[in-house]
This record gives C-alpha cells, sequence and structure tokens, in this order.
C-alpha cells in the first residue's frame, strides 16, 4: 500500500514545535540532573558530615517522598491552570530549592532543602508530558515524546558525570550552583518559548474521588501504575549506596566514579 504523502509531511515537527520541546526537555534535564547528582555524592557527603549510609538514604528518599507526595495532592488541581503559569512558578521553585541544595551547611538542612526541592521538583515531569500533550498533534506525539526522554540520557551522559566532576574540583556545592544558574536561563526560555496552554479550561472537572475510583476499577491503570513504584524499588534500593561501595568496598576514588555513569548513561541511549 502506497504511503500517503500528505501524512509523512504532517509527521515532521515544525519550528516552533521543536523550539518548545527542547525547553521541555532542558526542563527536564535539569530535574533529573539535580535528582541522580545526589546518589553518587554519597562517598563525599557521609565521611563529611559523619552520617552513616542509613542517613544518607534519607537525604535521597527525602526528595521522593515530598515529591511523590505534593504531586498526588495537586494532581487533582493542576487542570484548573494554565500550564505554562504552573510550569513557570512549578520550576521557579524548583530552582530556588537547588540554589538551597547549593547553600546547604550541614546534614539537618540538606534534608530540608531536598525536600523542598522535591516539593516542586515532582511535578514537573508531569507538567512537561501534559504541555507536549496539548501543543503536540496526535501523529507527531510520539516523537515529540522521544524528543523529552532524551534527557534521562543527557544526563546520565553527561549531567551526572560533568556534575561529578565539578563536586571533586570544587566541593559537592558546585554541581547544585551549575543547576540553579543554568534553571534561571531555562526559566526565562519558558517564559519567551511556551506559548499559553489553556485549552483544557472551562471544560467538565470531576471530583477527587471520582477520579479515583475510576482509576481503580480499570485493572490495565492499576497494572500500569503498579509497574512504576516497583521498577522504582528495585533501582533506588541499590542506586543510592552505589558511589560509597564503588569507593569504599571496590577502591575506585572518586573521581573515577564519573567514569561508571558516563558509560552506564551512554548505554542508556541504546537500551532505551
Amino acid at each position: 500500500m502506497a504511503t500517503d504523502p500528505s501524512r509523512l509531511s504532517g509527521s515532521k515537527l515544525t519550528k516552533r514545535e521543536l523550539s518548545i520541546l527542547l525547553t521541555l526537555a532542558l526542563v527536564m534535564f535539569t530535574n533529573i540532573m539535580d535528582f541522580m547528582i545526589m546518589m553518587p555524592l554519597g562517598a563525599q557527603l557521609m565521611p563529611l558530615f559523619n552520617i552513616t549510609p542509613g542517613q544518607f538514604s534519607i537525604v535521597v528518599s527525602s526528595y521522593a517522598f515530598t515529591a511523590g507526595t505534593v504531586s498526588f495532592l495537586t494532581s487533582f488541581l493542576m487542570d484548573r491552570f494554565d500550564r505554562k503559569r504552573a510550569l513557570t512558578i512549578v520550576y521557579f521553585g524548583f530552582t530556588i530549592g537547588t540554589f538551597l541544595c547549593a547553600a546547604a551547611p550541614g546534614y539537618e538542612l540538606l534534608v530540608f532543602a531536598r525536600c523542598a526541592t522535591g516539593v516542586f521538583g515532582g511535578m514537573l515531569s508531569a507538567l512537561s508530558l501534559s504541555i507536549t500533550g496539548d501543543l503536540i498533534p496526535f501523529e507527531r506525539r510520539g516523537r515529540a515524546v522521544g524528543i523529552i526522554m532524551t534527557s534521562f540520557s543527557a544526563a546520565s551522559v553527561f549531567g551526572v558525570p560533568f556534575g561529578l566532576y565539578l563536586a571533586t574540583q570544587f566541593s559537592w556545592h558546585a554541581p547544585f550552583v551549575f543547576l540553579g544558574i543554568i534553571g534561571l536561563f531555562i526559566q526565562i526560555a519558558i517564559w519567551k518559548v511556551i506559548p499559553a496552554v489553556n485549552s483544557h479550561l472551562g471544560g467538565m472537572k470531576e471530583s477527587p474521588l471520582a477520579l479515583l475510583r475510576s482509576v481503580f476499577k480499570s485493572k490495565k491503570q492499576l497494572y500500569a501504575l503498579s509497574l512504576i513504584p516497583i521498577l522504582m524499588l528495585g533501582h533506588f534500593t541499590i542506586i543510592p549506596l552505589l558511589s560509597a561501595y564503588m569507593v569504599s568496598n571496590v577502591g575506585f576514588t572518586n573521581p573515577q566514579l564519573a567514569y561508571i555513569y558516563l558509560f552506564g548513561g551512554f548505554c542508556t541511549i541504546f537500551t532505551s
């Protein structure tokens, strides 16, 4: 069967769409790097703060707990606002949280800063994908999501190794200073590039209880939603303490840790 040329031309992303997707990919890049960079810093932070692996796990999980809790609660409210405005406010809060991490002088304040960052960081992925779904037509949406998802590989290949390099050359504060500074430029890009996204406003709004009932009545949704926490549990049972294990047990130095994340991240380009 011959392919319809009009459908092929319709599947090509426009320049405007590419600029929107690049901005959203940068949002995701900083969000993922901010979360991932904390884990390999364990080899530096545990002796520096004189904390146990269990206490360091609290530093890592504090972000996840606040991100998950706040994201769940705000999921019932986000559709009532212009998505551009929501993204602008949430990303600004995320940037401030990142600067708080950079300025934290000790363990307790670092946990507080990670909680503050998680409050905003947890909503960024959902907002980015929602904006993509609203602005990119169906026939180009798969390619658009693929572009945004490359931010994970970019954070793995470039973000984490570069963050570790900054941490070994300067201090553990340096990666968060870097993320905060580029976050300010991304904030400007959001304001200039992302258009108003308000076509969803004015429609019928289901109550939170009605939304939850519809989810729990659908086995397919339950299976899909159950898969994510199981995957995350498998990953983050190991990953947070991987750097400390490699340094203390295997014999890697802190600068050599960057190569683990560099080659591991490079592999995700192909496996994903």
